[in-house]
């Protein structure tokens, strides 16, 4: 395991988050560069990257999708539907790419084979799997897959489950700009292997945190609505990339039991 490394595709175009695993000692002209690169580039365009054509022609299957359950529980209080995107319209709100020489990359299918390219932008759930130890009071469960989460229930003999992230490919507008919102991978990936057209759920995102930009190390808001906002294909480009390994990491989820007893409140007491 120590000998294994993760490899790290950072845009540095943008200037760089605090992040511990970036080396003190990167290229500090690769960084001039990519600054370079950007701000000579032509200002931004608002452009739709959905394809209303190509949606028309694969409404019957995209319709199949759309049925699904777990699409739903997945998109639950959002504003979403199914369509056909271009990957090359869509921006960039994440800083960072890495490729974890334990996990096969997925192959691209064929630019015309719309049957593998919708079961890509519609796989089936991913399982959780992990180190699962407990004790009387403390329940910890450790895995290499970094989107583990927990999330909130409303099945009252369930409160809180246990996810491994989407399996859905999406996008999503806000404030007029598009966004890749999830399967950053799979668009490096498609875009490396000149396929630019794929189904994805289409979120019309409200706030920031609809859009699934809110986290400390995704890219700033004024950066992502700039004239020069970063694209995903700015991934492809090695001018605006910085390259270098950071080791492996587990995501460790700990949840604490605790018990208490308090005295019930009559009904007339005041709350």
């Amino acid at each position: 395991m120590s000998s294994q490394r993760v490899q790290i595709r950072e845009l540095a175009g943008w200037g760089f988050d605090d992040y511990e695993y970036r080396p003190n000692s990167y290229d500090l002209c690769k960084k001039s560069e990519a600054r370079r690169v950007m701000v000579q580039r032509p200002p931004f365009q608002l452009t739709s990257a959905f394809l209303e054509a190509e949606t028309a022609a694969l409404r019957d299957p995209l319709a199949i999708q759309a049925l699904r359950p777990d699409l739903h529980a997945e998109m639950s209080g959002l504003n979403w539907s199914i369509g056909i995107v271009d990957l090359r319209f869509l921006l960039a709100f994440q800083r960072r790419l890495a490729f974890d020489e334990r996990f096969l990359q997925i192959p691209a299918p064929a630019t015309d084979n719309w049957d593998a390219l919708t079961a890509l932008s519609f796989g089936p759930r991913k399982p959780v799997i992990c180190d699962f130890i407990h004790d009387r009071t403390t329940v910890v469960l450790r895995s290499s897959n970094p989107n583990m989460h927990f999330r909130v229930s409303t099945d009252t003999s369930s409160p809180v489950t246990i996810h491994a992230g989407s399996s859905f490919f999406e996008v999503a507008q806000y404030r007029g700009r598009w966004f890749l919102r999830d399967g950053y991978h799979r668009a490096y990936t498609l875009l490396r292997a000149g396929i630019f057209q794929l189904p994805a759920i289409i979120v019309q995102a409200m706030t920031l945190e609809e859009l699934g930009a809110s986290q400390p190390w995704f890219f700033p808001e004024e950066v992502l609505f700039s004239s020069s906002p970063p694209l995903v294909t700015d991934f492809l480009d090695d001018r605006l990339v910085l390259e270098y390994d950071r080791p492996p990491l587990i995501k460790t989820l700990r949840v604490t039991v605790e018990e208490t007893l308090t005295p019930a409140k009559s009904s007339g007491e005041n709350s």
